[in-house]
């Protein structure tokens, strides 16, 4: 990949799927991600196809680029019971299908807990579970697994984890995000050039830069081998500028849109922030702006197959 990655975030769709273009427009965003569902709850949405229409329209008229869905939180591919499998499997589902509608580039999904047992424990049904979502949502969007922080025995702590099941579907259309905050406190150095080098080595030989879609840019209130989800916004973390422009420098990731999932700046009307922020998207763009890749590129396994 030549082009610049692209800096976005997470955007609320409350209102009306075109309503999330228009917030992230509001605050300079150049990608976007939505929840197309509450959440935290298992009920579909049901989005119109006016509403549907409309967000195609006005995204074919805007300066955003990739659109991304997250599914919601409950989903458990590796899940003991029966009920929640099925559940997790129509939330993938029905994600992937508004997806499609929307032409959007495709689906985050946390995959699901092994609690301890480890991820071979449990590959047989996740990967059964993918491939019946894959089969049930057919079309463009992509399905991304994500890296996770390690608490709770999530799965995709370690990038062997997301290799081993992309290599047992082997669908084009799986793939994986990249989260920068459940990256470092899983372990993985990130915030200098050569633990960045290491870090992408280590990713290419567990699963395959090529299959690194989407990366989800927040900072990190826990440090390194924290083994806890904690987001904090660009720059006042543990990865800081100095990490971030190690990240977005790096010729390996150039290309990809950078989604923020952080707090927000607090104000009067959100002591806790509003999550991201015209703040965040600025900080991370003239960090962005500044930054020349400066490191040699590596080779992915794509193109060593060619």
């Amino acid at each position: 990949m030549t082009e610049r990655i692209s800096i976005g975030g997470h955007v609320s769709a409350s209102g009306g799927l075109y309503r999330a273009l228009e917030r992230a427009t509001a605050i300079e965003m150049e990608a976007m991600q939505v929840f197309v569902s509450a959440p935290q709850t298992w009920r579909a949405t049901n989005h119109s196809e006016d509403d549907v229409a409309r967000f195609r329209d006005m995204h074919a008229a805007s300066s955003i680029g990739e659109v991304w869905v997250h599914n919601i939180y409950l989903a458990n591919l590796a899940t003991e019971t029966p009920e929640q499998l099925q559940k997790s499997i129509d939330s993938v589902v029905n994600a992937l299908r508004v997806a499609e509608r929307i032409e959007a580039d495709g689906v985050v999904l946390h995959t699901g807990s092994h609690k301890g047992l480890g991820v071979e424990a449990v590959a047989e049904q996740v990967c059964a579970a993918i491939q019946r979502i894959l089969d049930e949502a057919p079309g463009n969007a992509r399905l991304a697994l994500e890296t996770m922080a390690g608490q709770g025995g999530a799965i995709g702590t370690k990038f062997e984890d997301l290799g081993l099941l992309i290599r047992e579907v082997g669908s084009p259309r799986l793939v994986t995000c990249l989260d920068t905050a459940h990256t470092l406190a899983a372990g993985y150095e990130l915030a200098d050039p050569a633990g960045l080098d290491r870090t992408l080595a280590e990713f290419d030989a567990a699963v395959g830069l090529d299959l690194l879609a989407v990366i989800h840019a927040n900072d990190s209130k826990i440090p390194i081998g924290g083994f806890r989800d904690r987001h904090e916004n660009i720059g006042d973390g543990f990865l800081g500028y100095d990490g971030f422009a190690t990240l977005v420098a790096h010729p390996a990731l150039q290309g990809r849109a950078f989604l923020l999932e952080v707090p927000g700046i607090a104000t009067p009307e959100h002591p806790k922030g509003d999550g991201p922020d015209l703040e965040n998207v600025n900080r991370l763009k003239k960090i962005r702006d500044a930054a020349a890749p400066a490191v040699a590129p590596r080779a992915s396994k794509a193109a060593a197959r060619k």
